[in-house]
C-alpha cells in the first residue's frame, strides 16, 4: 500500500471517529454539552416559520427549507447531547435532568401548538388564509414543533448544567 493510500485511509478513520458512530456502536459514547447547535436549529426553524406565516401565498419554499434545516439539526441533538436515552443506565441526577428537560420540551411544544392552532383557525375564520394555505402552514408548523421537541430538551440540559473538564485538560 502506498503512502498516499495509507494517509487517505487514516483520514477516513479519523473522520469516522470524529462522528462518534463507532463509540455509539461500542456503547462508550461521550455525552457532550451542545449549547449553540440547538440555538441555531431553533433560530433557523423559527425564522422559517415566521417567513411562512408572513408570506403564505408566495415563496413558501424559502420558509420550508429553513424549517427543514432547523428540524434536521434538531434531530441530531438527542444523539450527541447531554441527555441519556431511556435504554441507558442513568443515576438519579441524570434521570431528573432528563425528566426536567423533556418536561420543558413538551411544555414548549404544547404552548407552540396552542398558539399555532388558534392562529391558523383565526386566520381562516377572518378569511385571510384559504384552506389550501392553512394546510400548507400546518405542515410547516408540524415540522417546526418536531424541531422544538428535538432541540429544546438538549438546550435546557446543556444550559442548565456546567460541563465537567476532561481528564486531558486537568493535567
Amino acid at each position: 500500500m502506498s503512502d498516499r493510500q495509507h494517509r487517505f485511509l487514516a483520514w477516513l478513520d479519523r473522520s469516522v471517529m470524529w462522528t462518534g458512530v463507532p463509540a455509539m456502536a461500542a456503547g462508550t459514547q461521550r455525552k457532550r454539552h451542545l449549547r449553540w447547535p440547538p440555538v441555531v436549529a431553533l433560530v433557523l426553524a423559527s425564522g422559517g416559520l415566521i417567513w411562512c406565516v408572513t408570506n403564505p401565498a408566495h415563496d413558501v419554499f424559502i420558509g420550508s427549507v429553513l424549517i427543514i434545516v432547523g428540524f434536521s439539526i434538531a434531530n441530531l441533538m438527542p444523539i450527541w447531547g447531554p441527555l441519556r436515552r431511556f435504554s441507558e443506565r442513568a443515576d438519579e441526577f441524570e434521570r431528573q435532568q432528563r425528566r426536567d428537560s423533556l418536561l420543558v420540551g413538551l411544555t414548549t411544544v404544547a404552548l407552540a401548538g396552542f398558539v399555532g392552532i388558534w392562529l391558523t383557525v383565526s386566520l381562516m375564520a377572518m378569511q385571510i388564509w384559504s384552506a389550501a394555505v392553512a394546510q400548507q402552514e400546518l405542515i410547516s408548523f408540524a415540522f417546526y414543533m418536531m424541531a422544538l421537541f428535538g432541540a429544546v430538551p438538549t438546550l435546557h440540559a446543556s444550559w442548565h448544567t456546567r460541563p465537567l473538564a476532561d481528564e486531558d485538560e486537568r493535567c
